[in-house]
């Protein structure tokens, strides 16, 4: 018994740490499955909330689009500038601004080309420190790039001129951006790169004196700035702010005297816009959106009709 015994002991000596190391090794096994499990809820979880972070940056931009459109609508209406209407604040996070300027206070390249007015167009182009000469030759070139023919004026170019570039396109500019395309823009481009600021293909073509900048209208018509900037802070009124209830809605009458200008018909000049811009700009959360749309027409009579429509997302936030 004694013999057996000892034998029985010594066997469940040497097994004993076998079946320590297998349980060590199942142990081991299983912290790998919970670390693999653990990684793949990571994972999934970090999926989910991605996919839930994009769906709610999709619910804002459409919620964002439908607060401009609705802006728009509401504008679109007999309302004035001023009105409180264009400025609504919906909840904490939702608000929406619209901002109506007259697009008359810019000048139309292509009507101005069409007229060839090349008085008005040496004026600006000399107020931008181009030399006589130098207005003569791009305005032969504009006039070449909008008409119909290929008749080339004598400072002007036509496709001979351009080569095989498919140019000039022989119709009215669609964008301003497309006025750089022109043979000698360079020029205009170096003298006074902030040219684009002075037009726009939706225009009436009748500049607005209570729309216009300074500038503009001291080019034009030849006046001197202080008188330019005399207007412009009447217009104005006391805040200096655009759209404010203190603005003046001036009458040729007295936009002309202010400009020390006689009391007569001046051509292609006036105090209203037929063409007007809306931007409307809102927020949605942490999200900003701009839509610029260009109408023309009586507002509020449904015959407006929408020139031109953009989206984007202005970097400067709202106050």
């Amino acid at each position: 018994m004694i013999c057996r015994f000892s034998i029985h002991c010594h066997k469940a000596t040497r097994i004993g740490p076998h079946f320590g190391s297998k349980r060590g090794a199942a142990l081991l096994a299983v912290l790998w499955v919970i670390a693999l499990l653990i990684g793949l809820v990571a994972g999934a979880s970090l999926l989910l909330t991605q996919d839930l972070d994009a769906a709610a940056a999709k619910r804002q931009v459409f919620r964002a689009r439908m607060l401009a459109e609705s802006a728009l609508a509401i504008a679109m209406n007999d309302v004035q500038p001023d009105d409180p209407l264009l400025r609504r604040q919906i909840s904490e996070d939702e608000e929406y601004e619209v901002q109506m300027t007259g697009e008359d206070g810019f000048l139309n390249p292509n009507i101005l080309l069409q007229r060839e007015d090349r008085e008005t167009l040496r004026r600006v182009f000399r107020y931008w420190g181009m030399t006589l000469p130098q207005a003569d030759e791009l305005i032969d070139l504009l006039i070449d790039w909008v008409d119909a023919d290929d008749f080339r004026r004598i400072k002007g170019a036509e496709k001979k001129e351009y080569g095989r570039t498919g140019k000039p396109f022989n119709r009215p500019f669609r964008s301003v951006e497309e006025m750089s395309m022109v043979r000698g823009m360079d020029v205009i481009e170096q003298a006074y790169p902030e040219w684009r600021t002075w037009f726009s293909v939706y225009a009436s073509g009748v500049l607005d004196l209570n729309e216009a900048r300074p500038e503009i209208v001291s080019a034009v018509l030849g006046v001197d700035m202080r008188s330019a900037q005399s207007l412009r802070r009447t217009r104005l009124g006391r805040d200096g702010l655009l759209n404010t209830q203190d603005d003046a809605i001036l009458d040729l009458a007295s936009a002309l005297a202010i400009l020390g200008i006689p009391n007569v018909n001046v051509a292609n000049v006036g105090v209203q816009s037929a063409t007007k811009r809306l931007v409307i700009r809102v927020r949605v959360g942490d999200l900003t959106r701009e839509l610029s749309a260009v109408i023309r027409g009586a507002i509020g009579q449904g015959a407006t009709a929408i020139l031109h429509m953009s989206e984007t997302n202005p970097i400067v936030e709202m106050p």
